[in-house]
This record gives structure tokens, C-alpha cells and sequence, in this order.
């Protein structure tokens, strides 16, 4: 939740507190913002995009779709 400019001033909140208490990828540590790396939920947490397209992609090269033999006639 975005916390209003006044309210960082009225209570003297530092730069260093704003981002400790932002969110982190788990994966690469990147701050998270919707607009610019994505927020994909995971079970490690909220990832960037990149990160969940990564792991996802590892998941189904680890178990691949095949299709069954064919057998004619």
C-alpha cells in the first residue's frame, strides 16, 4: 500500500525505511513494481516477472507433455 507523501514527512520516515519495508523478488531481490517487473504470486512469495516465467518454464521442462504412440489398423 502506497503511503501518501505527507505522511513521510509529518512522521520523518527515511528513504532506508521506505525500502526495507517494500517487497522483494525471493528469487533475484529486485524491488517489485507492478507496472515496471510484474508481482506473480509464488510459493516463495510475490516474484518478478522474469523470475516466474523462469521457474515456471523449469517445472514444465521437467515433466514434458507427450502424446501417446499411434497405432494404425
Amino acid at each position: 500500500m502506497a503511503i501518501p507523501l505527507a505522511e513521510i514527512i509529518k512522521k520523518g520516515i527515511s528513504w532506508d525505511t521506505l525500502i526495507k519495508s517494500a517487497h522483494h523478488c525471493p528469487y533475484c531481490g529486485v524491488l517489485l513494481q507492478e507496472t515496471i517487473t510484474g508481482r506473480r504470486p509464488t510459493p516463495k512469495g510475490d516474484a518478478c516477472s522474469d523470475c516466474y516465467y523462469e521457474q515456471l518454464g523449469e517445472i514444465i521442462e521437467s515433466s514434458p507433455i507427450t502424446s501417446g504412440g499411434f497405432h494404425r489398423g
